[in-house]
C-alpha cells in the first residue's frame, strides 16, 4: 500500500514537471506571448495541421511593447496589424466567453540586443492589411509573419527564427483538411502547399526563445 502511495505521488510529481506552470516573471519588452484559442472554424484549422510545444496548439502569438509605463501587444491580426493593450489582448471581447490560453516566452540573451530594433520595426508595421493567405513577401503579414520579419529586419536579414515547409494537411494523411479547402475556396487562391512559411506553433518550439509560462 505504502509503494503503491509512493508511486502515486511520484507520477504526480513527474506530471507537475512536465508542465507548463504559471509564469513568475514581469513582463519585458520584446517578450513574446502565444495563444491558444478556443474552437472555431479557422482555430481548428491551425490546430489541425501544426504543433506547438508542451502540448498545446497555439494558434496566435504578439510581441510585447512597452511604453509609457502601460503594456501593448503589436500582433497581426484582422484586419490589419495593430497595437493592442495587453488586457485586451489576454482576454478580447470576442472570446470573452472563452477566453484564449496565453503562454509567455523570452528571446534568449543573445537575441535581446535586436529587441528595440525589432519593435520598432513592428511599429513601422502597424496598419498593414493581415495576410489571410499566409504567403511571405506580399507587404501583408500573419501573426507569427510579423514576428519572423522584425527580428529578421532586426539581425540584418539573417534569419532569427526558421522558416518551414507548409502544409494544410492533418499528420499522415495524402489530402488537405476540409477547413482549409472550403477557406481557400472563399479566398479564390490555390492552396500554398509546400511554399516556405512559420506558424505560432513552430516558432513556440524555436531555441531562439524560452517559455516561461502561463500568463
Amino acid at each position: 500500500m505504502k509503494q503503491s502511495i509512493r508511486t502515486l505521488l511520484m507520477l504526480v510529481a513527474i506530471s507537475i514537471s512536465c508542465s507548463v506552470a504559471r509564469a513568475a516573471t514581469p513582463l519585458r519588452n520584446g517578450d513574446l506571448i502565444f495563444q491558444e484559442s478556443c474552437r472555431g472554424t479557422m482555430n481548428d484549422a491551425i490546430k489541425g495541421v501544426t504543433t506547438s510545444i508542451s502540448g498545446y496548439q497555439f494558434t496566435h502569438v504578439g510581441i510585447v511593447w512597452i511604453h509609457q509605463k502601460d503594456t501593448f501587444v503589436i500582433e497581426a491580426t484582422r484586419p490589419r496589424v495593430a497595437i493592442t493593450p495587453l488586457k485586451e489582448f489576454l482576454q478580447p471581447e470576442a472570446e470573452k466567453a472563452c477566453p484564449p490560453v496565453s503562454v509567455l516566452a523570452r528571446m534568449k540573451p543573445r537575441f535581446q540586443s535586436l529587441i528595440p530594433q525589432a519593435i520598432e520595426e513592428a511599429r513601422r508595421l502597424v496598419g498593414r492589411d493581415y495576410d489571410s493567405a499566409f504567403i511571405l513577401n506580399n507587404d501583408m503579414y500573419y501573426c507569427s509573419e510579423l514576428i519572423y520579419e522584425i527580428f529578421l529586419k532586426a539581425n540584418q536579414n539573417v534569419p532569427v527564427f526558421t522558416l518551414n515547409t507548409m502544409t494544410f494537411k492533418a499528420p499522415g494523411s495524402k489530402d488537405f483538411t476540409p477547413e482549409w479547402v472550403e477557406y481557400y475556396k472563399k479566398l479564390g487562391q490555390p492552396i500554398p502547399e509546400g511554399e516556405p512559411g512559420i506558424n505560432p506553433g513552430a516558432m513556440s518550439k524555436a531555441d531562439v526563445i524560452e517559455i516561461l509560462g502561463e500568463l
